[in-house]
């Protein structure tokens, strides 16, 4: 099998194609996610995802994509148990159509390596305790579970953690 086309969403498509996928994401998750200020970060685009210390990946051929993944730098001040600077891993979501293929993964290990480049010394993420195979794919990826390292209102989120010093 190829492997998957990862990309920078730089183009006002690819912008557009990421916007959709976060609205899908959204959809699928079925909880409002207004506590985020979700509504604003699909108006401003790439907004916290962008240079310098940012980046929004999509996967899928030009003109098109069939998932996405994000990231930021964690608002401060991080928690005392992460060595900073701290990035958080936002919008990690795969077409149902392109599941089981390994791009998502492929998205996960090229976000990681970004955020190296960037600096970053830990990267952390909040999902959702009944997503079981995203929780799969971060642990298989060496992400470990966390204390809560922000205020979540859903009942089920669980945190995730990994180091990025060798």
């Amino acid at each position: 099998m190829p492997a998957p086309s990862i990309r920078i969403a730089r183009s006002e498509c690819d912008i557009a194609l990421a916007r959709a996928l976060f609205e899908e994401y959204a959809a699928a998750l079925g909880v409002d996610l207004c506590f985020q200020g979700f509504a604003d970060e699909l108006a401003t685009l790439p907004g916290k995802y962008g240079p310098p210390m940012g980046t929004l990946l999509l996967a899928g051929p030009p003109g098109d994509a069939v998932g996405c993944i994000a990231l930021r730098p964690l608002p401060p001040p991080p928690p005392a148990a992460f060595p900073p600077p701290v990035g958080e891993v936002k919008r990690l979501y795969m077409k149902p159509r392109a599941r089981g293929n390994g791009t998502g993964r492929a998205l996960v290990v090229t976000l990681v390596d970004a955020a190296r480049a960037f600096g970053y010394r830990t990267l952390c993420l909040d999902t959702l305790e009944r997503m079981s195979e995203a929780r799969a794919l971060y642990e298989s990826v060496g992400f470990v579970r966390c204390a809560r390292y922000y205020d979540n209102p859903l009942d089920d989120a669980v945190y995730y953690s990994r180091s990025l010093v060798s």
